[in-house]
Formats: structure tokens, C-alpha cells, sequence
């Protein structure tokens, strides 16, 4: 029985905008197997992947895409990753997103995702961002955001920067890749600051600028 009521004169709910996934620009949706050759395409982006993972990877196959599918498609293995794929309102795939190294005991997480280049600019990462944000803090309980940053990711630098995150430190000679090592970042991300951050952003113009690498 729907016990739902509308006052008089008002008008019909807009469920739409009440969708927690989609924001101004972007929905968030499960991972489907159809979106495999946009994940192929991305990785043809070898120094984007090279910030997401410090290094260069060998090339990925239409196996693979559908071993990725299969493990993390439609929410599999929320355990391990909860993976999304980031969308306009309109439907055009620009990039992913994903949930992982979830310690539901410390109430810690980390946070993996890019914006395919050419899709770049428009703000549709840290939108994608604050809805994860959102349901980590909110809806699983979670307390910390923590991001492990190779140092030439300065677009990610600025982005979690942008977003609250506070300097947590500096560990040297974490990676290796294009002939020499890279220091790694560290950043860090509470509920508390996450919320203040918040507050303070429904105040502010949007920024309009996405990274120019990955996390």
C-alpha cells in the first residue's frame, strides 16, 4: 500500500532530480559488459594509465574486457571494488569510477577513476567524486578517504586538493616507470572534513576543470 501524499496545489515530486546517482552533469551506473570497448579505448591513453597505474601495461584485450565484466560487472565483488561507470544525462560514457580498499574496521577507503581525455574540462569527475563521497561517508559508514598519489599526477594533486583532501606526506622512491622513481603523495580525506567541504562548495560557483590524470 503506498500511504505517499501530495498537498494540495503542489506540484508532482520530480523524481529525477531526486535520483542519488546523478548529479548536474553526470549519472553514476553499474559497470555493463557493453562498456568494455570504451575501457579498451581508454587504455590506448598509455600516460593517463600510467598516473592511474604507475607504469606501462601491457595491451588489454577483448578477454579481458570481458574478464573485467565478469568480476566487477553489475556490482560483483563489492567486497573488492564497487565499480561505476561515469555518464552524461544524456548517456555518452566519459570515464570510470570505483570503490576500493574498503576496511569496514577502520572505516577506510580508497578511490580509483578517470575521465577518458577527450571528455576532460567539464567537471565531471568531481562530481562523480561527491557522489561517491557521499555514499562511502554516509550510507556505508565509512570515516576516512585515503589517495596514494605518483607526484607527476599534478591534475590529481590539484583535484584532491580542490576537494578538502589534506597533505598526509611523502614517501620517496615508490615507483618506477619511464627510467627512473617517483615519489608517492599521500592525502587523506575525513567525514568531518568531507562535510565542511561540502557546506562550504553549495556556496561556490562550480569549477568547470577535471584532472589531467588519474587516480
Amino acid at each position: 500500500m503506498d500511504n505517499t501524499t501530495i498537498p494540495a496545489g503542489n506540484p508532482t515530486p520530480d523524481l529525477k532530480s531526486t535520483y542519488f546517482w546523478e548529479g548536474e552533469k553526470i549519472r553514476l551506473r553499474a559497470y555493463q559488459e557493453k562498456d568494455g570497448a570504451a575501457w579498451l579505448e581508454d587504455n590506448l591513453d598509455s600516460e593517463s594509465r600510467r598516473t592511474l597505474n604507475p607504469g606501462i601495461e601491457l595491451p588489454k584485450t577483448e578477454a579481458a574486457a570481458a574478464e573485467l565484466f565478469k568480476k566487477f560487472g553489475d556490482f560483483r565483488s563489492q567486497n573488492e571494488r564497487i565499480f561505476f561507470t561515469i555518464e552524461t544525462l544524456a548517456g555518452e560514457i566519459v570515464g570510470g569510477i570505483n570503490i576500493n580498499s574498503i576496511n569496514t574496521t577502520h572505516g577506510t577507503f580508497c578511490v580509483g577513476g578517470l575521465i577518458h581525455r577527450k571528455h576532460r574540462g567539464h567537471g565531471y569527475y568531481e562530481e562523480a567524486k561527491r557522489l561517491v563521497f557521499r555514499y562511502c561517508f554516509h550510507e556505508l559508514r565509512l570515516n576516512k578517504y585515503n589517495a596514494g598519489l605518483i607526484e607527476t599526477n599534478q591534475g590529481m594533486i590539484r583535484h584532491v586538493t580542490r576537494m578538502g583532501c589534506q597533505p598526509e606526506g611523502r614517501r620517496s622512491q615508490m615507483f618506477y616507470t619511464n627510467g627512473r622513481y617517483y615519489d608517492e603523495i599521500l592525502f587523506g580525506l575525513t567525514r568531518e572534513q568531507f562535510d565542511a567541504w561540502e557546506a562550504a562548495r553549495s556556496n561556490t560557483r562550480p569549477i568547470s576543470v577535471d584532472e589531467q590524470g588519474s587516480e
